[in-house]
């Protein structure tokens, strides 16, 4: 699908799912018919009163096609004066009968009658119609009510009788009964009586036919016919729509009056024969003298009318970078296209589909896979269920195969889901479910996708990546997430050492540092090797800020990853020479220290597998190592180093890169006093953290070795230091550092082994 670029506000999308006012709006080409249909109302002046009738389903645009045909009709001579009544706006209401006669009343008064006398004489004529007829249904009604509320208290009066003794007190309460009940309730019918009787004396000597023969003859006069319309009758109860077509019926036979009935035809003869008990299609049929259908909804303009407002709503660059036509065309021909057969069905997409749209652009970026937002709310809108469904089971749509062994078991997960679904759609609620999800492909017979599909899904924004499904059900960005324009700002930096330092500074101010730096590893593939250096250089000049991952569990540690990102880097560089200078060059302009350490010693560290070169070595490990030498030393000179929260990894580089000499002498200097010396603890304390299958929480230790230690400065030394070291100064964190350092002389001069975190015990 093609994306324009012009871009417009979401908010002018939301729709109120109301039917088109003018042919202007016509976009489905049915305005012909809407012509042919006002030319046949025209053509019936002069003659008896005639029903028509519009049949179509819900959301089918019978409201749509009488607009235009109102509009049609009042355009162009002979105008036809239009009366469009709803009685569903009255539902519920006794003034059904008298709204219908006032809005019929209001027309005749405003038609080509000839004069006001004239007028005003067949206004007279029409309300006394009218009052009679009101007046024998209301009278009608309120004399039911009344029989039988008598015979309900004359029950209660049989059945009291036996209570009250002496006799004289039953005949007194049954008549209080009785009046109480008769003031109470006779009020319509008084109402009712009123009304019959003025219509009675108003009309004096004349019947009521006689009337009517007066008013059939003033309306011949009418130039033009009087269309009354009465649309949504399927709306409506089964009483009410009785209520309607007797209203029809009763006026049925004056010359120039037209109706105009707009209904769902099978609704409406079902109610009729739950009222009557009599066929509904045969009752419809003796009222409605001419049928119409509405013409038969062009799909194809309706899937035009879809394209046409996706691609206008989603023409923003941020919005469009990640849709991609091809899969488009297979999601929608495969299993959407059924949900979009009327305008109704794409206004209401489109108007909340425009919200989330608006709601994920963030900052000039987009949070989201459109494709996968936009099958998400078609299933939101028409299979609530199935959406629900998938909402709750992130577990077994993102699970990798090598996580589902059983396949039978997996299969009769996702089939489970999909029956949630509408019966009708299981085939395309089947295919769009591994669309959007294709590590299930795998359950139902297709291929399996390897782990490293997931990194590539999660650059699309996919809701198939585990890590970003829990976003398009929870509508925000969590905390434990990157926001895209962050991410964007992140790629756009690669080739600046200052902006892109800054950006990862501020983030990691505000605790994401290590989500940058994972963003930058899924990324790094758009790493031009013009960028590798400012890139590399600007990671070590945070790298000091980057938190320690705990060794237990099954975190990385944030230091490997980095490796791997810095090597993935200079792998851009042809030439090994090319990447040992560039390595160098970063080593020497960070403003950082220890991440730059760590990084040449891992990517010049000689492997125990001797099959397993180092990624440099020979001349080119010898010149990074020099580099990251003169760094340390650098550092220890202007004291700095001893500030480094992992001043003992920096001091075992030095050692192994410069000798033993120099660094004995170093800590020995700087643990000389209080504040050196519980540095030099913090930096050499190790810490576990040990959790077994099944609980939710581990136990973690702290801890220190021998081997870590003595390289560096004489344990007998340091002890010495550290009891030195008065009591009353320490904090918490400085008494527990004593403490376990305490516990590895103590195993020391027991002669215990020192071989990590299993032999404390």
């Amino acid at each position: 699908m093609g994306h324009k670029e012009d871009q417009l506000n979401f908010s002018q999308w939301l729709s109120a799912d109301r039917p088109i006012a003018s042919r202007a709006d016509d976009e489905l080409g049915r305005c012909g018919f809407s012509d042919a249909l006002a030319d046949a109302i025209r053509g019936c002046s002069g003659r008896e009163s005639l029903v028509l009738a519009l049949y179509g389903e819900w959301g089918n645009g019978k409201s749509s096609l009488k607009n235009m045909t109102i509009e049609t009709l009042g355009q162009s001579a002979p105008r036809v004066r239009c009366v469009d009544f709803n009685p569903w706006q009255l539902a519920n209401r006794p003034s059904l009968s008298e709204a219908f006669f006032d809005e019929l009343g209001s027309a005749l008064d405003k038609g080509d009658l000839g004069s006001n006398h004239q007028k005003k004489l067949t206004l007279n004529k029409f309300k006394r119609w009218a009052l009679r007829l009101q007046g024998a249904h209301d009278l009608a009604k309120s004399t039911r009510s009344i029989i039988g509320s008598l015979l309900i208290f004359f029950g209660v009066i049989t059945i009291g009788s036996t209570w009250l003794f002496p006799r004289f007190l039953t005949i007194l309460l049954g008549i209080l009964t009785l009046l109480i009940g008769f003031l109470a309730l006779t009020t319509g019918l008084v109402e009712a009586s009123v009304k019959f009787l003025a219509a009675g004396t108003e009309v004096g000597a004349k019947g009521i036919n006689e009337i009517k023969q007066e008013i059939s003859t003033d309306l011949k006069k009418l130039e033009t016919p009087i269309l009354i319309i009465l649309d949504d009758l399927d709306r409506l109860t089964p009483q009410e729509i009785l209520e309607v077509f007797q209203l029809i019926k009763a006026n049925a036979d004056f010359p120039n009056i037209i109706y105009l009935v707009l209904c769902d035809r099978m609704i409406v003869e079902t109610n009729i024969t739950k009222a009557l008990n009599v066929p509904g299609r045969d009752y419809l049929e003796k009222i409605v003298q001419v049928a119409f259908d509405v013409p038969m909804i062009d799909v194809e303009r309706v899937r035009h009318v879809l394209f046409d407002k996706l691609n206008r709503l989603l023409a923003a660059e941020a919005v469009s970078k990640h849709f991609n036509d091809t899969r488009w065309a297979n999601i929608f021909w495969s299993g959407l296209h059924p949900y979009f057969s009327t305008l109704r069905d794409v206004n209401r997409f489109i108007s909340t589909l425009s919200f989330h749209i608006s709601f994920f652009s963030v900052d000039g970026a987009f949070e989201v896979n459109p494709i996968d937002l936009i099958v998400l709310e078609v299933m939101r809108l028409n299979e609530p269920d199935f959406y629900k469904a998938l909402q709750s089971s992130k577990g077994s749509l993102t699970a990798n195969k090598s996580d589902l062994t059983d396949k039978k078991a997996a299969k009769q997960t996702l089939e489970a889901i999909i029956e949630t679904g509408s019966e009708d759609h299981r085939s395309e609620l089947t295919e769009l479910l591994k669309h959007l999800f294709p590590a299930t492909e795998w359950a139902f017979g297709g291929p399996s996708y390897a782990t490293e599909f997931g990194q590539h899904w999660y650059r699309d924004l996919r809701v198939c990546s585990a890590k970003l499904f829990d976003r398009y059900f929870r509508l925000a960005v969590s905390d434990e997430e990157l926001p895209q324009a962050a991410v964007q700002k992140l790629l756009d930096a690669h080739s600046d050492r200052t902006e892109l330092s800054s950006l990862l500074q501020s983030l990691s101010a505000r605790n994401l540092l290590p989500l940058a730096i994972e963003e930058l590893v899924v990324y790094q593939d758009q790493l031009a090797g013009k960028q590798v250096e400012p890139f590399i250089t600007a990671i070590f000049d945070v790298g000091d800020l980057l938190p320690d991952t705990p060794l237990g569990g099954f975190h990385i540690p944030i230091q490997w990853r980095v490796g791997s990102l810095i090597q993935h880097a200079l792998e851009k560089l042809d030439r090994v020479e090319s990447r040992a200078e560039t390595l160098v060059l970063a080593i020497q302009n960070t403003s950082g220290l220890s991440m730059a350490i760590e990084v040449a010693e891992l990517l010049t560290a000689e492997s125990e597998d001797e099959t397993k070169a180092p990624f440099l070595s020979g001349p080119q490990a010898t010149e990074v190592r020099a580099a990251g030498l003169r760094k340390i030393e650098n550092a220890a000179a202007a004291g700095t180093l001893a500030q480094s929260r992992r001043l003992a990894r920096l001091l075992h580089a030095w050692r192994r890169w410069g000798g033993a000499e120099g660094v004995i002498r170093y800590t020995e200097k700087i643990s000389s006093n209080a504040e050196g010396t519980l540095a030099l603890l913090k930096s050499l304390e190790l810490r576990s953290f040990a959790q077994s299958i099944g609980d939710y929480a581990g136990t973690e230790r702290y801890y220190f070795q021998r081997n870590d230690i003595e390289p560096l400065i004489s344990m007998d030394l340091l002890d010495e230091r550290v009891k030195a070291i008065p009591e009353e100064s320490l904090d918490e964190q400085g008494r527990r550092l004593v403490r376990n350092f305490q516990k590895a002389i103590e195993r020391r001069n027991a002669g215990k082994l020192d071989n990590g975190p299993f032999d404390l015990d």
